[in-house]
Parts: structure tokens; C-alpha cells; sequence
């Protein structure tokens, strides 16, 4: 039984830093004690960054920093240094789990009683009555956790320096919908790819994908190489210094038929009964859950089907997802997803019907999904990752008396046609010289002028013809060893130099500076700026 220390502001790190804050109601001896997501700073850089990881059986509007628990998430990765030896916790590994720097709870440890420990007691003195130490709170649930966790324990405990790969069947029964068409209301219908609903699920269909709508950032838009071999479900990523770990690559599903209009993932958890996981009646009263699972499926540009998702423990700042409830109006179900896109879920006319989702014609392979720890080889191995602050995922839950349990569910558009537009920038010096720093290297003038009023029906027709304009100003060409103008003349990107490569990532990319989803232009080229692999990666993880 490992004994820990409770953390409060004004704390040290083990790199120097220092925590910033702490919930200011809740104190010991007269100091605010300190919460996962509080700021702290890095001792090296002097940088802000928050806390990950908390105590799952103590709760303060937030789970409670401990030693035994949590970390800086600064590039240290610096364990927190506590100040009052007097108050302590104690925590035990679980079964069958590896040590991380944030041990899981077991079972025996995160429900308890409202009759407290005597090891507690000197925290629970200054919980306030209305959130009595040891109650497992709707805060400390999650919506999806991995089943090989004990009961109500739902973080690894890998101190051991090493993060469990699960495969996706871990976290719950997954299905896989797509559409082609339009009907003649403008929806798309969605037919089964894979998996198996509910029988007497009923049917659905997406409001808002068609080819006016809004899509994603970046994701199929920026250059992706070509992923090689497959992390069985099980295996582990090895997390060390930085935040890298070590793994193989992921697999995409083979190609059949012609492109989607969208692709919906939806996920059953497993584990019901788990007490570590929401009921039905506090999501219907929550408007953001705690998910331990957010997965991403796309289509690829050559048919195939791509998928892959991150394992929420080590970023705070990535498990909280929307709650969505379904709205009668008139005779349909209508749940509202934002940015015009809406679910319109028909139930089935008896509860006995077994016909369900019909199956897509022609249905790409389904992918094999791993669940992988959020990790710099993690990017390396699914190639060119869309973060899940990009994601378009919510935690669905259907009327009450429906007899459907609540799921997550995840949807992807595919890109749509466009006309170019922008001005580009005048350019002086060394044109890439910034893609590796900043926002990246702009459009140069000559190149958009070459670009502006063209259609393109999809974004890799654009980025082949953008690179193909590169090679015809011999002001720029001037500038790139004869490999790379001989790249460029067949439309593919120049190579970058070695240590602005990240695995099978070699050439220089295309970023959007805003979210396409939040109204930022795909074909505007004042809206684009190249950029080395690294950075580029270093973009989507701060948000950029």
C-alpha cells in the first residue's frame, strides 16, 4: 500500500516549476489544494502548463492532485513535490496493471462509504458536506473506459514507464455507417459498414453533410504518407522521455466502391454495471461527459477507410466531449450536433423488427482501430493524427423509454469541391525557411495568381496542381535541389530535410490556419501556410 501527499498552490516540481493554483474553497491549513487541470508552471522554459491526473477518490470540483497521481504536463513531465507531510492518501496498484506516474485506483479504493478511513480523515475535514470524502461523483465517472480495467477503476497505472495499445473492441461494441447519397430531403441516409446495431435500433439518416457543409481541418487535407503494419489490441506503447513511445503503424481497410458523403462511428460501452461509468439518468442531465475513448474514422483519398483513436487519461483537456439528447420535432427524432449537422433517428415501427440498418453497397473494408496513448510515436505510427479537439464526437442518448442505451458516436465528411481564392504574399529570401517555425511558410503571390478562379473537386487535386505552380516560377525553383523540382513538376511536395521529418513523414505540408469547421476557407490560399512535418504536428497539438 503506497503512500501519497496531497498538493497545494504554491507547490514545487521536481524540474523547478511551480503550481499556480487550486480550488479556492478547498484548502489545508489555509492553502487552495490543487486540482488535475490546475496551471503549473516548468522550471526550464517557464512556461505554463496544468496538471494530469488526480486522485479518483477525491473529488474538489475535479479530482485532487496527489504525488502518487499526478504530474506536470510540462516537456519534464515533472512530478509534483508536496509541502505538508501531515496529509496523506494511501492507493495501492491494481491487478495486472504496469506503474505510470498516475497510478489507477483499485476497485476497493474509488467507492466508498460515506464513513470515512481513518487515513483520510484529514482531507475529509475539509470537504465541504455537500461532496463527503470518498463518494464517487458523476465528476469521477466516465461514458467509455477500457474493460480491462478492474471494476470503477478507469486509468491505467503505468509508472513502469510503458501505456497499454487496446484495440477498439476494449472500449465497446463499434458500428460503422456511411453514406453516398442524398435523399430527396437533402439528408443522407446511413447504411451499415460494419458491426451489428441493437436489434429494433431503427433507422438513421445526417442532416447538413451535404456538399455545401462544413468540414474538418486539415485531417485529409494536409499531405499524409502511406501507413505500413498493425499494433495488435493488447500490446503496449512505451512511453519515455518526451512523451515518445515505441510501436508499429496502422492499417487501413480496403478499397471498395465510390466516396462517402460521411462516415458515423458509433460505440456501445462495455462494462455495464461498472460503477465507474455514467447511468442513464445523470447523462440525461449533463451537457459535457468524461470519455476515456475518442476515435476518428476517415475515408482516404483512394477509397479505403482509415481509423485510429487516443486513449483520453494522459490529456485532461481531451476527455471532455458534448452531451447530445434527441428533440421530437414534428414526427422525427432530431438530435442537434452544431454547425448546421443534425441526427434524425426514426425508431423502428416495432421493437421486434430485425431488418435494422440496411448494409452499404459496395462498403469499404472496415478499418482495424487501436486505441493508442496520446504519445509523439503515436503520431509517427497512424500518420498524419487529427487531434481530438477536431473531432466531431458527442455522447448520444436516446428519449427515455426507447430502449436504446446511450452511445458515442463520431462523424466525418469527406471534403468538397471548390474555387481557389486569395492573394497570397510577396516573398523574400528563402521561401520554406519558416515552414519549420510559427504558422509556417505563407503562398507566394505568383502562385496563387497561377491558382486563383480554378476548380477543384477535391483538396489533393489542389495540392498537386499548388506544387505543380511552384515548379513553374524559376525564382522559386531556384531554391530546391534538382530532386525536389523534379518532384514538384508531377505535383508531389519537395522533400524536407531529416530532422523536420517524423517518421514517414519527409515532405513539406499544407496547414489551415483556421479550422475549416469553424468557417476557415479550404481552397482560400490566405488561409494556408507550408509546413515541415514537425511543425505541422506541433500546430495541431497547441490547437493552431
Amino acid at each position: 500500500m503506497a503512500v501519497g501527499y496531497f498538493i497545494r498552490k504554491g507547490d514545487r516540481t521536481t524540474c523547478g516549476g511551480v503550481v499556480l493554483d487550486g480550488h479556492p474553497s478547498f484548502r489545508m491549513h489555509g492553502i487552495p489544494v490543487a486540482r488535475e487541470g490546475d496551471p503549473v508552471t516548468c522550471g526550464k522554459d517557464g512556461q505554463r502548463y496544468v496538471i494530469a491526473g488526480g486522485i479518483q477518490h477525491f473529488m474538489a470540483k475535479g479530482r485532487v492532485a496527489g504525488t502518487l497521481d499526478s504530474f506536470s504536463t510540462c516537456p519534464c513531465n515533472a512530478r509534483l513535490i508536496h509541502s505538508l507531510p501531515s496529509a496523506t492518501y494511501k492507493s495501492a496498484p491494481s491487478p495486472g496493471a504496469a506503474s505510470t506516474p498516475f497510478p489507477a485506483v483499485p476497485a476497493g479504493h474509488a467507492r466508498q462509504s460515506l464513513s470515512r478511513p481513518p487515513e483520510r480523515a484529514s482531507l475529509a475535514e475539509n470537504v465541504s458536506a455537500g461532496n463527503p470524502a470518498g463518494v464517487l461523483s458523476p465528476k469521477g465517472c466516465v461514458f467509455a473506459k477500457c474493460v480491462k480495467l478492474p471494476n470503477s477503476v478507469i486509468d491505467y497505472n503505468t509508472t513502469s514507464g510503458s501505456f497499454p495499445v487496446d484495440d477498439v473492441s476494449d472500449y465497446g461494441n463499434l458500428v460503422l455507417l456511411g453514406g453516398r447519397e442524398l435523399d430527396d430531403s437533402g439528408n443522407v441516409r446511413l447504411q451499415k459498414i460494419s458491426g451489428n446495431p441493437p436489434a429494433g435500433f431503427g433507422s438513421l439518416a445526417v442532416r447538413g453533410l451535404a456538399p455545401s457543409g462544413a468540414v474538418e481541418s486539415c485531417g485529409g487535407l494536409c499531405d499524409a504518407a502511406s501507413a505500413g503494419g498493425a499494433v495488435a489490441g493488447g500490446g503496449r506503447v512505451v512511453v519515455g522521455a518526451g512523451g515518445r513511445a515505441v510501436g508499429s503503424g496502422i492499417l487501413t481497410g480496403g478499397v471498395v466502391g465510390g466516396a462517402l458523403l460521411g462516415v458515423v462511428a458509433m460505440l456501445w460501452p462495455s462494462g455495464l454495471g461498472d460503477s465507474a461509468l455514467y447511468t442513464e439518468e445523470q447523462l440525461r442531465a449533463m451537457k459535457q461527459g468524461r470519455t476515456r475513448v475518442r476515435i476518428r474514422v476517415e475515408q482516404q483519398s483512394d477509397g479505403s477507410l482509415k481509423g485510429y483513436g487516443y486513449n483520453t487519461q494522459l490529456r485532461s483537456d481531451w476527455e471532455m466531449i458534448p452531451v447530445v439528447q434527441f428533440t421530437p420535432i414534428g414526427s422525427q427524432m432530431v438530435a442537434d450536433f452544431g454547425g448546421g449537422v443534425e441526427l434524425i433517428w426514426t425508431p423502428a415501427a416495432t421493437p421486434s423488427d430485425t431488418l435494422g440498418i440496411p448494409a452499404l453497397d459496395a462498403a469499404p473494408q472496415a478499418p482495424q482501430i487501436t486505441i493508442y496513448p496520446p504519445a509523439e510515436q503515436s503520431d509517427r505510427l497512424i500518420v498524419n493524427p487529427i487531434y481530438p479537439p477536431e473531432y466531431r464526437d458527442f455522447i448520444l442518448v436516446f428519449p427515455a423509454g426507447s430502449g436504446i442505451a446511450p452511445l458515442y458516436i463520431v462523424m466525418n465528411a469527406r471534403h468538397d469541391p471548390g474555387v481557389v481564392t486569395g492573394t497570397g504574399e510577396d516573398v523574400f529570401g528563402i521561401w520554406l525557411a519558416g515552414a519549420s517555425e510559427g504558422l509556417g511558410a505563407p503562398i507566394p503571390k505568383n502562385v496563387a495568381n497561377e491558382l486563383r478562379g480554378r476548380s477543384f473537386n477535391s483538396f489533393d487535386a489542389f495540392r498537386r496542381a499548388f506544387w505543380k505552380a511552384v515548379s513553374n516560377d524559376p525564382v522559386l525553383t531556384a531554391q530546391f535541389i534538382p530532386q525536389n523540382t523534379t518532384r514538384m513538376t508531377v505535383g508531389k511536395a519537395p522533400r524536407v530535410r531529416r530532422k523536420d521529418s517524423v517518421g514517414g513523414r519527409r515532405s513539406f505540408e499544407l496547414h489551415h490556419l483556421d479550422n475549416v469547421s469553424k468557417g476557415g476557407g479550404v481552397y482560400d490560399v490566405d488561409n494556408l501556410r507550408i509546413n515541415t512535418p514537425r511543425n505541422h504536428i506541433d500546430l495541431h497539438r497547441g490547437g493552431k
